[in-house]
């Protein structure tokens, strides 16, 4: 059952499990597991991606692409009121996605030095959609929406399939309806891995986005270190921070802890509360929820018991200092006028404000992402959004006259840190003042 603590009691070693929460050694998995069916996929491309994929999701492939016939089929066999409700959270997506369009920039700094900037889309783009415990069709919705605003024009989605060797018709119709180029039958470490790379059937991507288990946040960690694509961030367990005070309604704050647990048993839900009372009373609802044995009962039962906590703090202030250090993935305010204290959250992944705004309705409908930094890398990192999908390349345009009101300072710049030669002699030699 879920633990209450006050937060002042805590020790430093539950402190530290906090804050350095992330806490997964990348090292025995990278070497027993990623770098060789990485290896093998460089060298057997295909035949390895089926390989991996038979051990691993025990589907037997033969073809590693879905099909057109396969995409036409599945729009007749998908429910048409849940392909509509996912087809409405795609306008609120792009709507809001839309407001995060780039221009590009350039301007004048006397006399005659011009600057600037100009964004490229990145060429092709993936979305890793997990599978195993769960299905996430929201997730195509949340990956490849913004990568279309931002022009991507070769968009590819990464999903394990079933044991039938099959994706399900709702991820297909979802893809169909976006435009995707490319869906690979195959998840893990071998579909990350085949992305990257590139195989005789499948297509090379130059980034790679979404969650996805500690092998798949090995495999992107690895295939970047390589230089071999670019990744959004290494996700580990799905959290969720709430901020409640004396008025919340427990079976709701209850509810909210719930459906972080639900997500997996690594999951971690937490509450930040100024009142006892409120704190006991979410317990009692928990505890009432679990007995029921709903839904994904072992899942929830486990991440509560093993990461599930409630903490009680001194004032509303204890609970922001808390939260900007803690980083959490989705930071729920569930306190009077939450709005009057968004200028105290630094660090945090996603907000949801007030009692009627659960964290459910960023994972479908309102429009923000829900790939978002977990483990506390929120203090530095932000969620998937149209900039994931853009680089920028900057330029810069002297004339003569601008150039030698620089060359000074060039040559100054450049001779301390022993570059004087070409550096700085590249600048003399268009002026006609350099000697050899």
């Amino acid at each position: 059952m879920i633990k209450i603590k006050k937060l002042a009691s805590l020790s430093n070693q539950e402190r530290k499990k906090l804050f350095y929460r992330f806490g997964e050694d990348f090292s025995s998995i990278m070497v027993e597991t990623v770098i060789p069916i990485v290896n093998e996929i460089k060298k057997d491309g295909d035949k390895a991606v089926r390989k991996y994929t038979k051990k691993f999701d025990k589907a037997e492939i033969k073809n590693l692409l879905v099909s057109k016939q396969e995409i036409e089929a599945s729009g007749k066999k998908v429910c048409q009121k849940t392909l509509k409700a996912f087809l409405k959270a795609k306008k609120n997506i792009i709507e809001y996605h839309s407001h995060q369009k780039k221009d590009n920039i350039s301007y004048f700094r006397e006399p005659k030095t011009q600057l600037g900037l100009f964004y490229h889309p990145i060429e092709k783009a993936a979305i890793y959609v997990p599978g195993g415990k769960a299905s996430y069709p929201s997730s195509i919705l949340m990956g490849v929406i913004p990568a279309k605003i931002a022009g991507v024009k070769d968009i590819s989605v990464i999903t394990p399939p079933d044991k039938k060797g099959k994706i399900s018709d709702l991820n297909l119709a979802l893809c169909k309806e976006l435009g995707v180029n490319q869906i690979i039958k195959a998840g893990g470490v071998q579909g990350v891995a085949a992305a990257a790379l590139g195989t005789k059937t499948i297509k090379k991507v130059d980034i790679i986005v979404g969650p996805g288990n500690i092998y798949v946040a090995a495999a992107k960690a690895f295939l970047f270190s390589l230089g071999l694509i670019q990744i959004d961030s290494i996700a580990g367990p799905s959290e969720v921070l709430i901020i409640a005070d004396s008025k919340a309604n427990p079976k709701w704050i209850a509810y909210d802890l719930l459906s972080q647990a639900e997500h997996e048993e690594k999951a971690i839900p937490l509450l930040l509360t100024t009142s006892k009372k409120l704190a006991e009373n979410v317990k009692k609802e928990i505890k009432l929820d679990l007995a029921k044995r709903k839904g994904r009962h072992q899942i929830k039962q486990q991440a509560i018991k093993d990461n599930g906590l409630i903490l009680i703090v001194k004032n509303l202030q204890t609970a922001f200092d808390f939260s900007n250090k803690y980083a959490p993935e989705h930071l729920q305010l569930v306190i009077n006028q939450p709005k009057k204290y968004l200028k105290k959250i630094k660090n945090a992944g996603s907000l949801f404000l007030g009692n009627y705004t659960p964290v459910a309705v960023g994972d479908y409908f309102s429009g923000t992402n829900h790939i978002l930094p977990t483990g506390g890398a929120a203090r530095f990192s932000s969620g998937t959004s149209v900039d994931t999908f853009l680089r920028k390349t900057f330029w810069q345009s002297f004339t003569k006259k601008s150039l030698a009101l620089a060359q000074k300072e060039i040559n100054l710049m450049s001779k301390a840190e022993g570059f004087d030669d070409k550096h700085g002699g590249s600048v003399d030699v268009r002026l006609k003042n350099r000697k050899d």
